[in-house]
């Protein structure tokens, strides 16, 4: 073994220099390693508690864009509604305001007819009474030739 370490020119310095360096090593991991692994752990965690809070904090903000979406829907389906609605009284409205203004010309076409028809007869049983004398006239004019 002797000769492979002269050959390699190791010498005891050499060991001497090994154990001081992980001696320094492990002074150096203990002074600056740790506190950095800590400190790394920490962001780590932080980092992760930040996702997970972003995570939850996006689903409470789609959990609302639902909702709201699910409000403004159901409010369009209400409007719609009662504009159909409004529409319908509109129309049952104007059916029975023309139906009244049917009924109302009904009876004023009724009315006019009934007076036609009694102007008529007013008229018929004047002419009646202005042609019997008319008619005596012509027959005696008839009869007497001339």
């Amino acid at each position: 073994m002797n000769q492979i370490l002269e050959q390699l020119e190791i010498n005891q310095t050499f060991f001497y220099q090994f154990v001081l360096f992980g001696m320094f090593f492990f002074l150096l991991s203990e002074l600056y390693m740790k506190p950095i692994q800590r400190l790394i752990e920490k962001r780590n965690h932080k980092l992760n508690d930040d996702v997970a809070s972003s995570e939850e904090l996006l689903k409470n903000i789609e959990g609302r864009i639902s909702q709201y979406e699910t409000a403004i829907s159901k409010a369009r389906a209400d409007a719609i509604k009662s504009y159909e609605k409004a529409v319908d009284d509109v129309r049952q409205q104007e059916e029975a305001r023309i139906s009244q203004i049917k009924d109302e010309m009904k009876k004023d076409y009724l009315k006019l007819v009934q007076e036609l028809q009694d102007e008529r007869l007013k008229t018929e049983s004047e002419l009646k009474m202005q042609l019997a004398p008319m008619s005596d006239v012509l027959v005696q004019k008839v009869l007497a030739g001339g």
